[in-house]
């Protein structure tokens, strides 16, 4: 017993009253081995135990279902508390600890997931101590399991990255090639893939002071906007833009507007363009208003008049930029989900397999 223990410390979940009696040869047992241990009342105790210490420290978990031995508790007993224990600590190898178990104990035990049988009546040190080291053969069998499930995974994802960025490249080339021979000739503006263009804006204001201004400020800031005086207009530029594969980023709408107002026009031309970033132009306040703009997810709303129009000029900005960033990840998405998406499957149920 002089070689140092194959396990760093042991951990006994039983009753306090089964310490002074049934268990107290399983005590003696563990102080002449000397492996350090300590007694819990509860799985969860234990688990709390367990989780504080490091991942390659070397535990063994002791469950006492001497009372299942003895007739007190149900042989499903076994199976809850194991279950239990295993929900809480996945990678915990435990052991059952009890005096002349019956077959129907140890059969419950082994199909619940312990790994061994500490049979109180015909134990001695030395058993325990080859016990123990089972323990930490399993243990560490299953430490290098973890360790080449975690290489495998890291393989496979590292290959996916590499597809995604090879097919990123292949979309771009035959997107260019694409717009280069449309036989209807170029778009007028760029598309949801083209990465070079400046972000595309739509503003709708009936205020044609208003409107003016707003677009010179959002064109000197390098963003391509078209201003509209009403929804209608809008709505159906919009459509022309979406049947012509063409983008837009994000919708900077007056709330009231002559005919269909702003929250109807966000709804309609989301038709033709799901998901459209959207911001919301008023005067006053309208709690109503506000209410039905966070149920359709606008963005935010611009108070007029503009206090600084410098700061909402940058703030649309790069809500249309990050808008545009998404979209452009949206398509790149589904294309590679389209084109491989076998591939995919065959991942996810690998990584399935690799998890269990």
């Amino acid at each position: 017993m002089a070689a140092p223990s194959p396990v760093t410390s042991v951990v006994l979940i039983a009753a306090r009253a089964a310490l002074d009696g049934p268990l107290r040869p399983v005590l003696a047992m563990l102080d002449d081995v000397a492996v350090p241990y300590v007694t819990v009342d509860t799985t969860e105790d234990a688990a709390a135990r367990l989780l504080l210490g490091e991942r390659d420290q070397v535990p063994c978990v002791l469950v006492d279902v001497g009372d299942v031995a003895r007739g007190e508790a149900p042989v499903t007993m076994v199976e809850s508390r194991l279950r239990s224990l295993r929900e809480m600590v996945p990678w915990a190898a435990p052991v059952l600890v009890a005096r002349a178990p019956s077959t129907a104990l140890v059969l419950a035990g082994m199909r619940s997931g312990a790994v061994d049988l500490l049979d109180v009546e015909i134990e001695t040190a030395g058993t325990l101590w080859h016990l123990l080291g089972r323990i930490a053969a399993v243990h560490h069998d299953r430490q290098a399991q973890r360790k080449n499930v975690a290489a495998l995974r890291a393989m496979i994802e590292e290959m996916l990255r590499d597809l995604v960025k090879t097919e990123r490249r292949s979309i771009d080339l035959e997107h260019r090639l694409a717009m280069r021979d449309r036989p209807s000739g170029p778009v007028e503006v760029g598309t949801d893939l083209d990465a070079t263009r400046p972000p595309i804006l739509y503003v709708v204001e009936d205020d044609r002071d208003v409107a003016d201004q707003l677009v010179d400020a959002l064109e000197e800031a390098g963003l391509t906007t078209f201003a509209f005086i009403s929804g209608e207009e809008a709505v159906a530029q919009g459509e022309r833009m979406a049947n012509r594969g063409e983008a837009i980023d994000l919708l900077l709408c007056d709330l009231r507007l002559p005919g269909i107002d702003g929250l109807e026009t966000v709804r309609r031309i989301r038709t033709h363009k799901p998901g459209l970033a959207a911001f919301l132009m008023t005067g006053y306040s309208d709690v109503e208003a506000a209410t039905s703009a966070a149920d359709l997810g606008v963005v935010g709303f611009v108070l007029k008049p503009f206090d600084d129009l410098r700061a909402l000029v940058t703030r649309i900005k790069e809500q249309a930029q990050a808008a545009m960033q998404r979209t452009r990840e949206h398509h790149y998405l589904q294309r590679i989900k389209e084109r491989h998406d076998h591939v995919l499957q065959r991942y996810r149920k690998l990584a399935a397999e690799i998890d269990r």
